[in-house]
């Protein structure tokens, strides 16, 4: 796909899926399992194709690519396949003698109508895809907007789509954000929305305006915490494992790490070592970051901080790769003070940059603190960073 979908295009495919949804078409059950069969094989036939476009747009190792990408589809799609009729049956309630014995009162399961899919680029076609069964599951037609800052999935998707499902049903549209603030103009019956707390707030905005419903799977600075009790070598292990997923750009990824100062010597080493282990010296043993405008914000914030780069640190713009890193003596605030006579809590006071925003990248700040000092400090983050 060479251009964004037109507004001329835009409109007819709007109209097309609200007239399909007036029909009542894909109410029926032997349509929608149809249409997730379907889906089953546009992933099954198509691996090497999908598998080369995250290779394009994030530098996604195949290995990685087959265990978070390819088989979360296939297992996601084979459970609505498998529950289709159990997740859609009349639910009974309790409704007492008249209106439940006698009257055979039943909770039935109606599909909302149009739902719009604004899937997001860090994992393209697991957040397009896994949703969009979703919605086939539940009888609604669907409008899907992947990401086009991975611009090889997007267009993969707007190819595969049409080829494999009912276009009556489902659409693609593309675009930046010029064409996105266009769709949201529109009215839905459900808005699915994967990306960022900043983005989510325009979302919101605009499906307030229609009163539509709107779910939104967002990000945060999700924190670990290591206790002095805890198993060091697993912890760092997942820790680091955290950070090399996609290059840290998952939700799930540990933000940074609280540490017990009595095993944060131990966890910083082992967590240095794991880093290497999943990396294999190669720079093409993980993903890389998706565009330069994030690259250079890591950069920044790098080396902004005011805490030591104990490992990693290696960077190379030109083809966005970014290694995995390591740094300790990252400050919250400048001093402590005693609330109670075992809990100290963090002043209000300079942050490090690595803890400004969520990082959404493979740097792993680490803070001694111990778990009560830790839980203080995550509250104060949280009543500042959002």
């Amino acid at each position: 796909m060479s251009a964004f979908t037109s507004p001329e295009q835009f409109e007819e495919s709007y109209a097309t899926l609200f007239k399909t949804f007036d029909t009542g078409k894909t109410k029926n059950l032997a349509w929608r399992k149809w249409q997730l069969k379907q889906c089953w094989w546009m992933i099954v036939e198509n691996e090497a194709e999908l598998i080369k476009a995250l290779k394009d747009d994030l530098n996604r190792p195949e290995f990685e690519a087959h265990a978070a990408d390819i088989r979360a589809m296939k297992e996601d799609v084979l459970l609505h396949i498998e529950h289709l009729e159990e997740w859609t049956a009349d639910d009974i309630p309790d409704a007492g003698f008249i209106f439940g014995t006698l009257s055979k009162a039943r909770v039935r399961k109606e599909p909302l109508g149009v739902a719009l899919i604004i899937g997001a680029w860090n994992f393209p076609f697991v957040l397009n895809f896994c949703p969009l069964f979703s919605a086939i599951a539940a009888g609604c037609c669907t409008m899907l907007k992947p990401s086009e800052l991975s611009p090889a999935s997007q267009n993969l998707i707007a190819e595969l789509v049409p080829k494999y499902l009912d276009s009556e049903a489902i659409r693609v549209v593309t675009g930046g954000p010029k064409e996105t603030s266009r769709i949201l103009e529109r009215k839905y019956n459900q808005i699915f929305f994967t990306g960022s707390n900043k983005i989510a707030g325009h979302i919101t905005a605009a499906a307030a305006k229609h009163l539509t419903p709107v779910v939104l799977e967002l990000g945060g600075q999700g924190p670990a915490i290591v206790t002095n009790t805890a198993d060091v070598e697993l912890a760092a292990k997942r820790v680091a494992f955290g950070k090399h997923l996609n290059a840290g750009q998952v939700c799930l990824s540990p933000n940074h790490t609280f540490v017990h100062p009595d095993v944060h010597d131990k966890f910083v080493e082992r967590l240095g070592y794991w880093s290497e282990q999943f990396l294999g010296g190669s720079t093409d043993e993980i993903s890389h970051i998706v565009n330069e405008r994030n690259f250079d914000r890591l950069s920044s914030l790098l080396d902004k901080t005011n805490g030591k780069v104990v490992y990693g640190g290696k960077r190379d713009r030109e083809d966005k790769f970014f290694s995995p890193t390591i740094v300790t003596g990252v400050t919250t605030s400048g001093k402590f003070f005693l609330v109670l006579p075992t809990i100290r809590h963090a002043n209000p006071g300079a942050t490090d940059p690595l803890l400004s925003e969520e990082l959404f990248g493979p740097i792993s700040p680490i803070i001694s603190a111990d778990h009560m000092t830790a839980c203080s400090i995550i509250r104060r983050l949280v009543n500042t960073n959002f």
